[in-house]
This record gives structure tokens, C-alpha cells and sequence, in this order.
């Protein structure tokens, strides 16, 4: 600005000298005003679906993965998309979602994958809060497997019921399957057990009485013998966000580029889930160390309708988890649920032409 007030002047004090120059002068002729063309801007180039440079070239990523649901962020590393967008991830897999969220908040790991939306409600209550970004399934996909003798909900009175941690998928699951058997949580004893198979190893022995068990395991568990005593994956209704991703506000700040590509990732191997079984088996089946793919088909077959193919979700999702979880922490009533999810990076990459670039269809309505 300073340098348009000295200028302002000087042209003024230079018209003033060439017009008392020239006011003897012969006037000359004046010439026709001159019509420049219309500039025209470049028309933008479309977007392609280019993602910018992550902030990082490596992220430590902290995982509970126990069941086929759980894949998509594994996948990706399997299939070395992280790498395809600039970071490389070391994956270390934790016992039960609560152990995975600990280490996040802890900042023994980046980011978690397949945390639970417990993460974005728990850590708001603590100096380290995060917020999910991703969702690969919406659902509660839990059967209540409980020993062949407890058929009713009166045979599950005073016996134990086992969970992965308190506030987690889980125990969630676990309070969900009482309510549909018309019982609290004060009519049994609610025990943290541990990951999916560690609750499969415990029914089996005899050590716990009932556990939610992933859907997908049901052939599983009927063949142990037990007793699926209520199908939640049949409730449309409780729409529990399994998160995908997930890191503390502080580090999503600092490195949003880096959580971009991560996502990018994660929704490119989700959309391999979905139309390409073949790839998926055999990498389900390498995850598991099997030779054969019987095991991981079957899985496989179970678990496709639980996975969200677009990694988006309904806002009551959250609504509805938080109302869950609430039931375990009280103080949880004042949190906003809206903090505890960021659909920003989703919406970046429809914006970038990702979700076109790879074949993924965007949602047409407003979310979340």
C-alpha cells in the first residue's frame, strides 16, 4: 500500500507537466480507441484424484484386528497402498480395542485402526483428544454366544459375561444383547477378557458363560457347541460405527496430508473387499497363515455385507454409540458426539476426484 500512495502522485505530477508542455502544440490527431480482446481464463483442470504430499514418510499404526470385518486398514498395508501414496506404515496388532486406544492416546503408536467409536467419545474426556475418520462397518455384526446350557435369559442370571475392555465395541455389544434379553448389566458380571478369539478361547474352555462374538463366526462357535442366544447383527436400528481410522487432534493437525493419503488407502483396499473376492480371500488367508483358503472363503462370505464400502456414515450412528457407552461412563453425557468424528477427509477426497478415480460411488446426500 505504500507503494501505491508514492506512485499515485507521481503520475498525477507527471500529466501535469506534459499538459503545460504541449498546451502551444498543435494538437495531433486522435487516434480510434483501441478494443483489447476479452481475456479469458484457462478452464481449471478437472480433478484427478492426485493427492498432496503426505508430511510423512512413515507412520507407526496400532490395530486390535481379530476378524475379517476388522481388514480393510491391514489390506492396504498388504497390498502396499500406503506406500502407493507416500507413506510407509508399520503395523503392530493389539489384543483388544481398549489396548489399541491406550496405545494411541499414549503416543506409542500414529493413528489406530478398528478402535471402536469409543475412541472419539473416551478421549474427550482426557488432555488427548482424538476423533475418527473413516468408518469401515455401521453395524453391531455380534452374535451373544453363550455354553450350551444357558438357553434363556433366566439361565444367564449371576453368571459372567465376558468382554474385550470396558467402553469398548464389545462391552457395548455385550449391554445391547442384555437389553434385547430384558437384563442390565447388574444381572450378571461383566469381565474384560480380551479380543475376539481370546472371548473364544475363554467360552471355550468353560471360563466365561456368554461373550459377543463377530457374526461371521458363528459356524465356529456353533461347532464348540455354544448357543447363539441373540443375533444382533439383525438389529438395523443400532447403527455402531467400527471405526476405520483414527488419531488425536493434536497429531491430525500437524500431519493432515499424511492421514489423507493413510485414508486414501484404506478406502482403495475396502473397495478391493468388495469387488474383488478372490484377491481378498487369499490375502485374508495369508494374514491368517493358512495354505488354504476354506477358512478365509467362509469368512469372507459371512462378513461382505457388514463392510461399508465408502467408509462414510449417518451422524445417528454416533448419536447412538455415544447413548451406549454412556450407560458405562456417566460423565460422557456432556460430550458433543459431533467431536468425535471428522468426515473432512472423506469429503477432500471426493472433492480431489479420489472416490471417482478408483470406482467408488459417493454418497448423493448430505452427511454426515
Amino acid at each position: 500500500m505504500v507503494a501505491s500512495r508514492r506512485f499515485v502522485p507521481l503520475v498525477m505530477s507527471m500529466g501535469v507537466a506534459l499538459t503545460g508542455c504541449s498546451a502551444a502544440a498543435t494538437p495531433a490527431p486522435t487516434a480510434a480507441p483501441v478494443t483489447a480482446a476479452p481475456v479469458t481464463a484457462a478452464p481449471s483442470a478437472a480433478p484427478d484424484g492426485t493427492l498432496p504430499k503426505p508430511e510423512l514418510s512413515s507412520i507407526k499404526m496400532g490395530t486390535p484386528i481379530g476378524q475379517f470385518s476388522q481388514f480393510g486398514a491391514v489390506l492396504a498395508d498388504q497390498l502396499h497402498l500406503y506406500e502407493k501414496y507416500g507413506v510407509k506404515v508399520t503395523i503392530t496388532k493389539f489384543n483388544a480395542g481398549g489396548d489399541s486406544v491406550n496405545a494411541l492416546l499414549a503416543g506409542a503408536v500414529d493413528v489406530g485402526a478398528d478402535t471402536g467409536a469409543e475412541i472419539g467419545f473416551n478421549s474427550q474426556l482426557t488432555d488427548t483428544p482424538a476423533t475418527s475418520v473413516s468408518v469401515e462397518k455401521l453395524g453391531v455384526f455380534d452374535g451373544f454366544f453363550c455354553q450350551a446350557s444357558i438357553k434363556t435369559a433366566a439361565d444367564l442370571k449371576g453368571k459372567t459375561v465376558g468382554i474385550s475392555t470396558f467402553g469398548a465395541a464389545g462391552d457395548a455389544s455385550a449391554r445391547l444383547a442384555l437389553k434385547a434379553l430384558g437384563l442390565t448389566a447388574t444381572d450378571v458380571t461383566i469381565t474384560q477378557v480380551g479380543g475376539s478369539s481370546v472371548r473364544q478361547a475363554a467360552l471355550k474352555a468353560g471360563s466365561i458363560a456368554c461373550a459377543p462374538i463377530s457374526i461371521d463366526q458363528k459356524a465356529t462357535e456353533t461347532a464348540l457347541g455354544l448357543n447363539m442366544l441373540v443375533d444382533l447383527s439383525s438389529n438395523k436400528d443400532a447403527a455402531y460405527p467400527a471405526v476405520g481410522l483414527a488419531s488425536t487432534n493434536a497429531w491430525l493437525k500437524k500431519y493432515p496430508n499424511t492421514m489423507l493419503a493413510l485414508v486414501a488407502a484404506e478406502l482403495e483396499a475396502t473397495h478391493v473387499v468388495t469387488s474383488d473376492r478372490a484377491t481378498t480371500v487369499a490375502q485374508w488367508a495369508a494374514f491368517l497363515q493358512q495354505t488354504d483358503t476354506v477358512k478365509a472363503s467362509a469368512d469372507y462370505d459371512a462378513a461382505i455385507n457388514q463392510i461399508n464400502p465408502d467408509l462414510t456414515w449417518p451422524a445417528s450412528g454416533f448419536s447412538f454409540a455415544l447413548s451406549v457407552l454412556t450407560s458405562v461412563t456417566p460423565a460422557l453425557s456432556t460430550v458433543d458426539p459431533t467431536k468425535a468424528y471428522d468426515a473432512s477427509y472423506l469429503k477432500k477426497l471426493n472433492d480431489l476426484g479420489f472416490y471417482k478415480k478408483i470406482g467408488v460411488p459417493y454418497p448423493t446426500t448430505n452427511w454426515p
